[in-house]
């Protein structure tokens, strides 16, 4: 069977058959070509939509087996890369806010380790 039939089996067979493809474009991921990648993965995604509760579950185990990265999410990882720093906030042990927003002389707690 080929690629460009298990593409249509997914879009138009009855459940079973949708569920089929699915299996086979999980089980065969490996080996498809950067293209091939990027349409089984469209395909998948279109079929998380299917009206089988069955067909959408088996779609979502297929889809976690594809974590190729193509060129192009390759380039937004480097776009990643250029990104700023994030920045962390202190909290506050006892109530979990942020320590700029708590003001020890209204602190509700006892044990605020800000008083």
């Amino acid at each position: 069977m080929t690629f460009d039939e298990v593409i249509q089996m997914l879009q138009a067979g009855d459940a079973n058959d949708r569920i089929e493809a699915a299996r086979m474009l999980a089980d065969n991921q490996n080996d498809l070509s950067d293209d091939e990648y990027r349409t089984a993965v469209r395909a998948l995604q279109t079929a998380l939509a299917d009206p089988d509760p069955q067909v959408i579950m088996v779609v979502m185990e297929a889809l976690s087996r594809f974590t190729r990265e193509t060129s192009e999410m390759q380039a937004v990882i480097s776009e990643d890369d250029d990104a700023e720093e994030l920045v962390t906030v202190a909290t506050c042990s006892v109530c979990g806010k942020p320590e700029v927003l708590v003001d020890p002389s209204t602190c509700e707690y006892e044990n605020c380790p800000y008083k």
